[in-house]
């Protein structure tokens, strides 16, 4: 599984982005696709701040759309730090200019999925509120960021936040199924060592992506992801795992399927995994956020 004061990467969401954050000196990213270094120093030189909202990063698109495969879109996540006095407006200020624009663009098949999203788990330097949208191409995504943009002058909550943030993401693995509504979102970040990228992903989908098809499958997740930075803004070892789901019991449900995985293994084999990952992962890196979807669509 989406920011303001600026229009942002980070679904699955699908979702993704959907709320990524971390301390200045300890933001995550993702791993370079092929091209991205060059995309990124011509994406550079037109990021610029969008005053109506509150600083928003400005991606100019290539002039040859970018498309992902269809099992790798890309997400656009904006964060934004908002006043406490102003969170009761920011969702009535989503309903009124920028769902509009979301639905809109969902119909004529431009977007995959959107969601908008305030933080449960707030930290001194974060964001408080997001919005992400998803596309399976460049075009796509900087199609709805220019609509967004402009309407986004109406939105009181957004002119009036004091930080921004973007992502610009590319999912690299995930599930999910078609659905709209409220949810949670969770964002697990992992540095991982260099060189240890493949090796990771493998462990991964050998241990942990069965689990999350069976939630999928039993209705307790709707999304889920691993998402890295396309443009990058950190170091590119970063890996996010996105989950979307659609209450807090489920949330329970997710934790109880790992820790029931966990049960059948054997002392031994719980030592060997947990050496195995400390081998490809900077262990005191990893990082968690947690927030409330309070709309959101997937096709």
């Amino acid at each position: 599984m989406l920011s303001a004061g600026g229009y942002c990467s980070e679904a699955r969401l699908p979702l993704v982005c959907r709320s990524i954050r971390a301390p200045p000196s300890e933001r995550r990213v993702s791993a370079l696709s092929p091209g991205a270094q060059k995309r990124r120093q011509m994406l550079k030189s037109s990021l610029v701040g969008l005053t109506a909202l509150a600083a928003v990063l400005s991606v100019s698109a290539p002039a040859i759309a970018q498309t992902a495969p269809a099992s790798e879109p890309y997400t656009y996540v904006a964060e934004w730090n908002i006043p406490r006095a102003q969170w009761g407006t920011y969702l009535t200020d989503f309903d009124a200019n920028t769902k509009p624009v979301l639905e809109k663009l969902a119909a004529a098949g431009t977007l995959i999925s959107w969601g908008v999203f305030e933080t449960i788990v707030h930290t001194p330097d974060g964001y408080t509120h997001g919005v992400w949208w998803s596309a399976t191409s460049y075009a796509g995504i900087e199609k709805a960021r220019l609509e967004l943009v402009k309407s986004a002058s109406g939105s009181s909550s957004l002119t009036a936040a004091t930080a921004h943030r973007d992502y610009y993401l590319r999912s690299i693995a995930g599930g999910g199924k078609p659905g709209s509504g409220e949810g949670y979102l969770t964002v697990s970040s992992y540095l991982l060592k260099a060189g240890k990228a493949q090796e990771w992903k493998q462990l991964w989908e050998k241990n942990s992506k069965p689990l999350f098809d069976e939630l999928v499958g039993k209705g307790a997740l709707i999304d889920y992801s691993i998402d890295v930075e396309d443009v990058h803004t950190d170091s590119p070892m970063w890996r996010h795992v996105v989950s979307l789901s659609p209450s807090a019991e489920a949330d329970d449900q997710l934790g109880a399927a790992f820790d029931a995985a966990s049960a059948k293994l054997t002392p031994e084999e719980r030592k060997t995994r947990g050496l195995t990952m400390e081998a490809v992962l900077e262990p005191a890196a990893h990082r968690d956020s947690y927030s409330r979807v309070l709309r959101y669509w997937r096709k």
